[in-house]
């Protein structure tokens, strides 16, 4: 039901937000693997709070192979050389040297993987830890505003799907129901042009006691890609 909103393609920019603890992270990677195993489009990561790497690695594998990521009934020795073979043939991670978190130096990195290894989606997980290096007398939102920008282009001019995960400003719990209310794409912190900017909108809502996970499409800018609505996981 998720493919009835959303038809990807190169060279667009989706924003991904919901709320802490949600698994923004977790779809966001389930996502771009099953985009590159259909469409062999190789994965650059700039996950910084996925490190160690090769946590974020056992993660993935487990997601590809369906079993825990240790030796076992289920990960074989085949399976997990298979496994570890794919991981790197598809998937890279961004480490830029300690303090050089800006998102010019995660671009340049990204268009080396271009390059080098034919990288077609870039994931920014997630935006909070790039450091903010504001030019004097500009502000906040004009560094945001500049950010996405730069995000656009790289995705246009690099042929590349560029996924950025971005965490809500603070949204309080119902006092009555002891509830977070689901965000939108207006909630996140910083800047209405998030929603304005992005090319495909998504907010990842999970229920804990239905165990079901809600995608809500929020926005799609092209209508031959898709509609806004909703899509039902079930969370494993």
């Amino acid at each position: 039901n998720f493919d009835e909103h959303c038809t990807f393609e190169p060279r667009r920019l989706l924003v991904m937000t919901g709320r802490p603890g949600d698994g923004k992270s977790e779809f966001t990677d389930e996502l771009v693997l099953r985009l590159c195993l259909r469409h062999e489009w190789k994965i650059g990561f700039f996950s910084p709070e996925n490190m160690p790497m090769e946590y974020h690695l056992a993660k993935l594998a487990e997601k590809l192979t369906g079993h825990p990521f240790r030796p076992g009934p289920g990960m074989t020795d085949a399976l997990y050389n298979r496994t570890t073979r794919w991981l790197t043939d598809n998937v890279t991670h961004i480490l830029p040297d300690s303090g050089s978190y800006t998102v010019d130096c995660i671009l340049e990195k990204a268009r080396q993987l271009v390059r080098r290894r034919g990288v077609r989606i870039l994931v920014v997980d997630p935006l909070n830890r790039i450091a903010q290096r504001l030019p004097p007398g500009q502000t906040e939102l004009q560094y945001l505003s500049s950010l996405l920008n730069s995000l656009s282009r790289f995705a246009t001019h690099y042929h590349c799907r560029v996924i950025l995960v971005a965490h809500p400003r603070k949204m309080n719990r119902n006092p009555l129901t002891g509830v977070t209310p689901c965000v939108g794409m207006y909630d996140i912190f910083g800047s209405s042009d998030f929603y304005n900017k992005a090319d495909f909108g998504i907010i990842v809502e999970r229920d804990d006691q239905k165990g079901l996970v809600t995608i809500h499409v929020e926005k799609v800018k092209f209508k031959h890609l898709g509609t806004p609505g909703n899509a039902t996981f079930v969370y494993n």
